[in-house]
C-alpha cells in the first residue's frame, strides 16, 4: 500500500475546508499516481516512473565516467575548460534528478523481490545507498573544483536553470588551492568506488537472471503493467503474485 496514503487520506483531502478545487484536484491526482505506481509494485515490478529514473540516471552516470576520463587526457586549454563546464552541468543535472528520484522513492516503496535480511538484500541496499551518495557527492565535489578555477563561464542545470558558482574568488589562492585539492581527492576516490560498484550491481542482476532465475532483473524491464500476470523471463512459480 501507499506509505501514509490510503482511503482515510483521500477522505481527509476532500474535507479540507481551506483548499481550493484546484488544490484538491492536484492532491487527488497525486494520490492516484501513487496508487497507480503501487499497483506495479504489488506485481513485483517497478513503475514506469521508477524505471525511467533508473535507466536515465544509469546512462548519465556511465557517460559521465567515460567523459570525465576523456577530459583528463586532453591538454590544458579552452577545449578542456569548456568540456569540464559541460561535465559539471551534467553532474548538476544528475544531482537534480537524484533529488527527484529520492523524493519519489520516499513515497513509493519498491517491489520486495529479494529477502531484505539476506546477504543479497543487504548488499543491494548498500550499493543503492552508495549510488545515492554518488548522485550528490560527485556533483558537489565537482562544483567545488569548478568554483576554484579562474574564469567566468556560468553553470546551469541541464543547460536551462542557472546555477551559481561558490564564492571562492574572495578567498586567498592558498585556500582555494587547498579546496581544489581536497575536492579533487574526494572526487577521484568516489569515482573509482563507483566504477567498481557499477559492474558489481550489473553482475548481481545478471546472476539473478541466469542462475537464480528470479524476477529481480525483469522487475526493472517489464512495463506491461500491473494487470498482466507474471514477468517475462521469470521461472515457473516465481512470477509476481496476483
Amino acid at each position: 500500500m501507499c506509505r501514509g496514503l490510503d482511503r482515510l487520506a483521500l477522505d481527509a483531502i476532500r474535507r479540507q475546508p481551506d483548499q481550493s478545487p484546484v488544490t484538491i484536484g492536484v492532491n487527488l491526482n497525486l494520490v492516484a499516481i501513487i496508487e497507480w505506481a503501487e499497483g506495479y509494485n504489488r506485481r513485483g515490478l517497478y513503475s514506469p516512473i521508477g524505471v525511467t529514473f533508473h535507466w536515465v540516471m544509469a546512462a548519465l552516470m556511465v557517460f559521465q565516467l567515460g567523459y570525465g576520463w576523456y577530459l583528463s587526457l586532453l591538454p590544458a586549454g579552452g577545449d578542456k575548460y569548456v568540456g569540464y563546464q559541460t561535465h559539471a552541468e551534467i553532474g548538476l543535472t544528475i544531482m537534480a534528478l537524484g533529488s527527484l528520484r529520492f523524493l519519489w522513492r520516499s513515497q513509493i516503496s519498491g517491489p520486495e523481490n529479494i529477502e531484505p535480511d539476506s546477504f543479497a538484500g543487504r548488499a543491494s541496499r548498500l550499493i543503492q545507498a552508495w549510488f545515492y551518495f554518488g548522485f550528490f557527492a560527485l556533483p558537489i565535489s565537482g562544483w567545488v573544483m569548478w568554483s576554484t578555477l579562474p574564469g567566468d563561464l556560468p553553470l546551469s542545470i541541464a543547460g536551462v536553470v542557472p546555477f551559481p558558482n561558490l564564492p571562492f574568488d574572495q578567498m586567498s589562492e592558498q585556500l582555494q588551492h587547498s579546496l581544489m585539492q581536497g575536492a579533487s581527492t574526494a572526487h577521484f576516490c568516489i569515482v573509482w568506488i563507483t566504477v567498481l560498484a557499477i559492474p558489481g550491481h550489473a553482475g548481481a542482476a545478471f546472476f539473478h537472471y541466469v542462475v537464480k532465475r528470479d524476477r529481480v532483473l525483469q522487475s526493472m524491464l517489464d512495463l506491461n503493467g500491473p494487470q498482466v500476470p507474471g514477468v517475462v523471463g521469470s521461472a515457473p512459480g516465481r512470477g509476481p503474485v496476483s
